[in-house]
């Protein structure tokens, strides 16, 4: 069952609520809460998803938690094994590597398309979250679990709404659900010390100032070394990833059962001839 973190379903907040999505029935909410939950790490990789104990911890009924349970399967964040369930997605140094490079793929590429097919309103409404998103606090992992998640939120948002500007809701879920699972990998493995001094605020006020202009290449430019200022963490997530598989293999090899010596077959010598 979950860690000791709380569960995003017991946060409530006024400014949270406003950088929630609509969750109009017991279905959205169950959805939602899960995967801000997996992907937070309240629940761990490999963790079998039981419905009856996610009733109890939701307080929903069965039909919601099975129905969250099937669309997230659809994310990457929940798999299916055959006659055992659904569990939450295990993780791996390659599964990581392949979601970063998609992730900033299809990141660059929905940009691209924004920056296209954007109008003044997609400009207006992306300066409008900028302004919302400065005024939150930056929180790291060892401070208030809402505050954290408040400033997340707000961190998603505005990236959010810099590719809504693409017209293209395929791409755009592409991109979240892409997301989620690289932000997953840091919340469960990253060293955030290294992001402490960071000044996300001053480097999305430069970006939102290359879009406004719309000055591509120095948009991209931007992108780039926003991505780049994350690595010291992602390269810690794949250190400790190889030290987990290392473990394990470790780990299979002294539990796999010795193999039976096979005796050799006697050999028959041959008896010496009679002299006549």
């Amino acid at each position: 069952m979950p860690t000791s973190l709380p569960s995003v379903a017991t946060f409530h907040a006024p400014e949270l609520d406003a950088l929630s999505p609509e969750l109009a029935g017991p279905t959205d909410k169950a959805a939602f809460w899960l995967q801000r939950d997996i992907v937070r790490g309240v629940f761990q990789p490999y963790e079998r998803l039981k419905v009856e104990q996610l009733t109890k911890f939701y307080k929903l009924g069965h039909s919601p938690i099975r129905e969250a349970i099937l669309l997230l399967s659809s994310t990457g964040l929940v798999v299916h094994e055959h006659q055992k369930g659904y569990r939450v997605a295990p993780v791996s140094v390659a599964d990581y590597l392949d979601v970063l490079d998609a992730y900033q793929a299809i990141y660059h590429l929905v940009l691209s398309k924004s920056v296209e097919r954007g109008d003044e309103a997609w400009e207006e409404r992306v300066v409008v979250v900028l302004h919302r998103t400065m005024k939150v606090r930056k929180v790291m992992p060892d401070g208030d679990p809402l505050a954290r998640e408040l400033w997340q939120r707000a961190y998603k948002a505005l990236h959010r709404e810099l590719l809504s500007g693409s017209g293209s809701p395929v791409l755009q879920r592409i991109y979240s659900n892409l997301g989620d699972r690289a932000e997953r990998y840091l919340n469960l493995y990253a060293d955030f010390e290294a992001d402490r001094e960071r000044d996300h605020h001053a480097e999305h006020r430069e970006i939102v100032d290359a879009l406004i202009a719309r000055d591509g290449d120095r948009l991209h430019r931007l992108i780039g070394t926003f991505f780049a200022g994350a690595q010291p963490m992602r390269d810690i997530v794949v250190q400790r990833l190889e030290a987990i598989e290392a473990q394990n293999g470790l780990r299979r090899r002294r539990a796999a059962p010795a193999r039976p010596a096979v005796p050799k077959p006697a050999v028959k010598k041959a008896k010496g001839r009679k002299r006549a």
